[in-house]
């Protein structure tokens, strides 16, 4: 089984065990439905083709949250590539409080001399995949960019960068569901939503 596979099919096993109508109604309220989020992809996968047509694409996927919208992503793109992943938490049980940030598995990317794109679930301060740039900077790549699925906008940010692809522009509030957790739930919805009460 390639990493491809793999990838699809931990996204389903997740959704399998974890389906929206399960959720208690009165805590999430729909921002973004599956509908939206496939037809973005699709999209950003045409330009993300266009761009590195003729290029040694690595794709890095930042877990757990890059998950699905890697799955799905890898899919629409019409190049060859190869996946790798990183893991990156500042939340894990702790919720909604952000913790010092931790990387693992960067040590191990072959990516010297490579075009490398990032895949992240979320952009809020930048603290993230900012810190994860800078350390895949001094493995020597030809390009490195980012692509996320939501850009926080009214949120104060600790850098000016933006990710070169960007899917949606979300408002200041908690989200889960399509890959995002809150405290390693909420994962597996096909959509994205607020939650409310965590």
């Amino acid at each position: 089984m390639n990493i491809r596979s793999i990838i699809l099919t931990i996204c389903l096993l997740t959704a399998a065990l974890l389906p929206a109508e399960s959720m208690d109604p009165l805590k999430l309220r729909p921002l973004i439905t599956k509908e939206e989020i496939a037809s973005r992809l699709k999209e950003t996968a045409r330009q993300i083709s266009q761009d590195y047509a003729e290029k040694d694409l690595v794709v890095v996927m930042v877990l757990k949250g890059a998950l699905c919208v890697v799955a799905d992503l890898i899919r629409e793109l019409d190049l060859p590539l190869d996946i790798e992943a990183v893991q990156c938490s500042s939340y894990g049980a702790r919720g909604t409080q952000r913790g010092a940030l931790q990387v693992i598995g960067e040590e191990r990317l072959q990516i010297h001399n490579r075009d490398v794109l990032v895949v992240d679930d979320i952009f809020d301060s930048g603290h993230t995949i900012v810190t994860l740039i800078e350390k895949l900077k001094e493995k020597h790549p030809s390009s490195i960019k980012s692509c996320v699925l939501l850009y926080k906008n009214d949120v104060e940010k600790a850098t000016d960068y933006r990710p070169e692809y960007v899917l949606f522009d979300i408002k200041n509030e908690f989200v889960v569901g399509y890959g995002l957790d809150y405290k390693e739930r909420y994962r597996g919805l096909p959509g994205i939503y607020v939650l409310e009460s965590p």
